[in-house]
């Protein structure tokens, strides 16, 4: 570790993992998976405490990201069981060099932009980072550009690396925009513009590491919607991504997921007539529309 971080790529924890790991290897990977567990687990009881200030129950399970960056250190990857630890580091080997180039590219980006200029012009330039690499991420995820010659075992450590680094841009979004709307409010299109608007609700979109500050924003953004102060589809976005969280439901069908080969809104508050009216007011095609435009981003669902 250095300065109490284990830099992105670093993969020597988990060599107690494998079959043929020394005691001390298996020690240590022992350490490291119970200190993550702790991390997760105190994060966990503490957005719920901070939720239930704000009048809200939570219960937040595996798949709610409530845990702070410290946690992400000690992720275990989706390694399949049978794999050896040579055959890892050699994976790990070949993507690690193109995957913190992408990760050194994108923070000489940052240093160049980021929050130069009013605070419209931090807002638009505040998601370069992360797009930057959820983009990289998204590339991985169609097999195209240079992940296309990737093995699945590559693939699955180069997505690893990139989403340490995507979760570490987000998180340091949400702390910044959180203390730019204590002062300032919500930035709406009368004060900062139609493009720092969204971008404020892009920011806010991916703080899943902060539960409590999505519902702050969509607090916030509740009576502006009706004013024309704020995108609606922005507005809508946020809504199913906060109320999955808080009751497991989604009133506009925005976040799906793939379910045996095929793609899936995540559990709808409606039936598929009532929500596709609802997007209809919140100008998002239908269900059916959305589907489709999530295969053209992402590539299609894995077979089952």
């Amino acid at each position: 570790m250095h300065n109490d971080i284990v830099e992105p790529g670093d993969y020597r924890w988990l060599r107690g993992r494998f079959a043929d790991a020394t005691a001390m290897d298996k020690r240590v990977f022992i350490a490291a998976s119970e200190w993550n567990e702790k991390c997760e687990n105190q994060s966990r009881t503490a957005m719920k405490g901070l939720l239930a200030t704000m009048g809200q129950s939570f219960d937040p399970g595996k798949d709610v990201y409530t845990r702070p960056a410290p946690c992400r250190q000690f992720v275990q990857l989706p390694i399949p069981a049978d794999v050896t630890w040579p055959a890892f580091s050699a994976a790990l080997d070949r993507v690690r060099p193109y995957a913190l180039g992408i990760i050194r590219a994108t923070a000489l980006l940052e240093q160049q932009v980021i929050d130069q200029g009013n605070y419209a012009e931090q807002l638009r330039t505040r998601p370069l980072g992360e797009q930057t690499l959820r983009f990289a991420w998204v590339e991985s995820q169609r097999h195209e550009g240079q992940t296309a010659a990737y093995s699945s075992l590559e693939r699955i450590v180069y997505e690893g690396i990139l989403l340490r680094a995507l979760d570490d841009r987000d998180q340091g979004n949400t702390a910044w925009l959180s203390t730019k709307v204590a002062h300032e409010g919500w930035p709406t299109r009368s004060k900062v513009g139609d493009a720092a608007s969204s971008a404020a609700w892009l920011l806010v979109q991916h703080a899943d590491a902060n539960p409590a500050f999505q519902l702050t924003a969509l607090r916030l953004m509740a009576p502006l919607a009706s004013e024309d102060e704020i995108n609606p589809r922005n507005f809508a976005m946020l809504t199913d991504r906060v109320e999955l969280k808080l009751s497991g439901q989604q009133r506009y069908g925005t976040q799906w997921i793939c379910n045996r080969g095929n793609r899936v809104p995540l559990p709808l508050a409606n039936t598929d007539t009532v929500t596709d009216a609802l997007r209809a007011k919140a100008k998002l095609g239908s269900l059916k529309q959305n589907a489709a435009q999530i295969d053209t981003l992402y590539g299609p669902c894995p077979p089952a």
